[in-house]
């Protein structure tokens, strides 16, 4: 319907189209949005006759309401000019003929009147003296006009949306915008005032905005109601139709660029904006200036969500709120404007019989004034109903979408996610299938070793492939390589070939952190770049979390359905799956277009005195922490006998732990400083490891590993912020590849040595030991670093 009211690109073919039945919920629509006379206009060449014949006889009872409204007029204006009030005619009549060609064309509902401030009580007066009352009390916190007044005929509803005998309401302005309820503040408003001029339409004679600041309150009208989720399609209409014909009106325009601060024409722009697109209008250069100046979350609103009101008539929806809460500055305003219209504060007003006096409300009258208006509730609690899942769904949509993280980062996103899951099942399982086959902690702790020995080997070659074949290319090589040699770790039983196979295995899968950094930097710009990496490294912890659930239940699941012949069958075909699903990051990668890498630079700057001492420190750290670390589910399922299935629920709540750990880190950083801090979460973390070494049941010990993964992971911020601020800037990168080497090689040490004297001594000994190695890495950070000096970071 709307398509064939185009101004410029009108689609009136589909109309032709329409079934009897169609075009009686056709008219029902244009009845209750007022288009009904404008569709005969434009369209009434090919409207069916039946269908002509009723709008023209609801045209004729139009214009028999228009000289009843004009009568009501004068008496009104009689009566204010009497007793000394000034006033201007607000829309309505006043309209004509910018808005609409001729008044009896257009749907005169009730007499907005705007008077000063200092003389609405006495114009309050003087329509209660003509016999009209207010709908709703005088004290309901008023906004924009007092509360509607009516003349009580008897009138009641007859159906007919444009019956002559309708009574006019009387609304008595005393603003045009209320900053207090939009929180919004337009600067200007208050000028409209001055600028007010005689006009006359049909021989009424009365006060009018001057047609600049007609065309404002027009918009600010139209805002309003968009803001508040009723807006009607005639309000877009009677816009566009004024923009269209007076486009090429220079002086008109002119002065609304000169007349109206910028503040205001944003607000006008908005609404010219929705104009052009429900009705293809023709735009003044000024308005069409404005609409390409509005700020760009504005802009996007409106390419996203400017359908939205007409979509509401047949499905509810907020989605006006995103565009109120971009205009809105304050986070209490915008606080405030999601309670109120999600809340709703008051009840609808009343709906029925409230044209009947008091004195003819009948028994019959009051129960169908009453039964309409629990109707009305009903429908509007069932509206706002239906409204709250399509609005949190248009909000994840509205805040997403600016945060201008577009597909490509969202594919490397969930290959990402793919990759993490998958490798969480295997090296949850892995040493658990290892314990299945008959090895023990000396095997698993020389090929947990070896592994992270190719790591080191890995990350050197993982910057010269990425130089050379791309980013995409290297990680979807690394991937499938990853993936397979996984499965044949899987697969093979050979100590030699399993070694190989680790060292290879550790090689491919330390590209993905090498090239982690650099592709999120790719995929996201400035502005976005902390939240693509704060939703990579939560979904990380998040993915952990559901990998170590999943993981601890695979095996017992393949054997319940009988998808596995015996516990080793189990956990290798668990191997498998979790392989298996790392091949599924290769889709989504696939699709993710990288640019080149910049030359990196190749050589190793010297170290510094400093930053030797922060390496001394970290060998002893990763000394400690990496003794147990490839350990921890052996050391549950051995020492601590706890079903794997229950080993699950501790791996994940130490992850969750971590997280508000680390979260916490922020705070005690500030308060205590980076080297005392990084030294007490050191000595917490040696404090865990002997709770663990002694401890006596299930639920000591993970609650034992809960403090040790907390206090461990909540000191690598502050030593890495450490590091970055303890050297020059061009000494970063040599820093923190030295770094990444020296951790890599303590962990690989600790590994392979902790695996040897775990078989020979047991768990306690060895936790005493990486205990104490814990211990003499806090006191080298407090006796060799101190916290950084700001000029420290930039170069001499």
């Amino acid at each position: 319907m709307l398509a064939a009211l185009r101004f410029s690109s009108p689609q009136r073919a589909p109309l032709g189209e329409f079934t009897e039945t169609e075009w009686n919920q056709a008219l029902d629509f244009t009845d209750r949005t007022q288009l009904s006379f404008a569709l005969l206009q434009t369209c009434g060449e090919i409207l069916p006759d039946w269908v002509r014949t009723r709008i023209k006889a609801d045209l004729a009872d139009n214009a028999l309401r228009w000289t009843r409204i004009k009568a009501i007029y004068q008496e009104a204006a009689d009566a204010f000019h009497a007793a000394g009030l000034e006033f201007v005619v607000l829309k309505g009549f006043s309209h004509c003929p910018r808005f609409v060609e001729d008044p009896r064309r257009r749907f005169h509902s009730d007499l907005d009147l705007l008077f000063p401030q200092s003389q609405l009580e006495a114009a309050r007066d003087v329509a209660l003296e003509l016999g009209y009352e207010p709908i709703t009390p005088f004290d309901r916190h008023p906004m924009n006009h007092l509360p509607t007044m009516i003349r009580k005929t008897g009138y009641q509803w007859t159906g007919r949306h444009f019956d002559p005998d309708i009574p006019v309401p009387l609304e008595l302005h005393f603003q045009l915008w209320h900053r207090e309820t939009e929180r919004i503040s337009p600067e200007g408003v208050e000028c409209f005032w001055e600028r007010r001029q005689e006009a006359e339409v049909d021989g009424v004679r009365f006060q009018a905005l001057h047609p600049a600041d007609a065309i404002a309150n027009a918009a600010l009208h139209m805002l309003r109601h968009l803001l508040r989720g009723s807006l009607r399609p005639f309000h877009v209409y009677e816009l566009a139709w004024m923009l269209h014909h007076s486009s090429g009106d220079t002086e008109l325009w002119t002065a609304w660029r000169e007349l109206h601060h910028e503040s205001l024409r944003q607000l006008e722009a908005i609404c010219f904006d929705i104009a052009q697109r429900w009705f293809d209008c023709q735009l003044p250069e000024q308005a069409r200036e404005a609409i390409e100046a509005l700020p760009l979350d504005v802009s996007r609103w409106l390419a996203m969500y400017s359908a939205s009101p007409l979509e509401g008539w047949f499905r509810p929806n907020k989605d006006e709120l995103w565009l109120h809460w971009t205009l809105i500055r304050s986070t209490a305003g915008r606080l405030d404007m999601l309670r109120r219209r999600l809340v709703p504060e008051q009840l609808p007003g009343p709906v029925g019989a409230i044209f009947v006096p008091k004195e003819q409300l009948t028994t019959r009258v009051r129960l169908r004034a009453r039964s309409s208006y629990l109707a009305l509730l009903f429908s509007r609690t069932i509206h706002h109903a239906r409204a709250l899942l399509p609005t949190a769904a248009s909000a994840v949509r509205w805040f997403w979408s600016g945060t201008g993280l577009g597909s490509q980062y969202w594919q490397f996103f969930f290959a990402e996610a793919f990759f993490d899951f998958g490798m969480f099942v295997f090296f949850f399982l892995y040493n658990l299938y290892l314990l299945q086959l008959g090895f023990r902690e000396d095997v698993i702790g020389l090929m947990s070793g070896v592994m992270t020995a190719g790591s080191v080997a890995g990350s050197l070659l993982a910057v010269v492939a990425m130089q050379r074949f791309g980013i995409r290319r290297t990680l979807l090589t690394a991937f499938a390589l990853t993936a397979g040699l996984s499965a044949l770790r899987a697969y093979v039983t050979f100590v030699p070939a399993l070694l190989a196979l680790s060292a290879a295995a550790g090689i491919t899968s330390a590209f993905w952190p090498v090239a982690y950094s650099p592709s999120i930097t790719q995929l996201t710009n400035e502005k976005n770049r902390p939240l693509g990496f704060s939703l990579i490294c939560s979904a990380g912890i998040s993915i952990g979390i559901l990998g170590g659930l999943a993981a601890s239940r695979m095996p017992g699941w393949l054997t319940r359905f009988h998808l596995a012949s015996s516990s080793v069958t189990s956990y290798r075909t668990s191997l498998f799956i979790g392989c298996a699903i790392v091949l599924l990051a290769l889709l989504p990668l696939s699709k993710v277009q990288f640019g080149a890498l910049p030359p990196s630079e190749r050589r190793l700057r010297r170290p510094s005195p400093m930053l030797w001492r922060f390496l001394i420190a970290m060998v002893a750290w990763n000394l400690g922490t990496g003794a147990l670390n490839p350990f921890f589910n052996v050391f549950f399922v051995r020492r601590i006998q706890l079903p794997v299935e229950k080993l699950g629920y501790v791996f994940s709540g130490s992850q969750i732990a971590q997280v508000l750990a680390i979260l916490a880190t922020p705070l005690i950083f500030r308060k205590f400083g980076l080297t005392r801090s990084i030294a007490g979460m050191q000595l917490g973390t040696a404090f865990a490891l002997l709770a663990l070494a002694a401890a006596g049941g299930p639920w000591w010990a993970a609650g034992a590993y809960a403090g040790y993964m907390m206090s461990q992971y909540m000191s690598e911020p502050g030593m890495f912020t450490l590091l970055m601020e303890s050297v020059r800037v061009g000494e970063r990168n040599s820093a923190s590849s030295l770094n990444f080497l020296v951790t890599f090689s303590g962990q690989a040490i600790a590994a392979a040595a902790a695996g040897r004297l775990l078989e020979h001594f047991g768990y306690p000994p060895v936790m005493i030991g990486a205990a104490l190695m814990c211990v003499v890495a806090a006191l080298l950070f407090r006796a060799l670093l101190s916290d950084p000096k700001p000029a420290a970071t930039s170069d001499p």
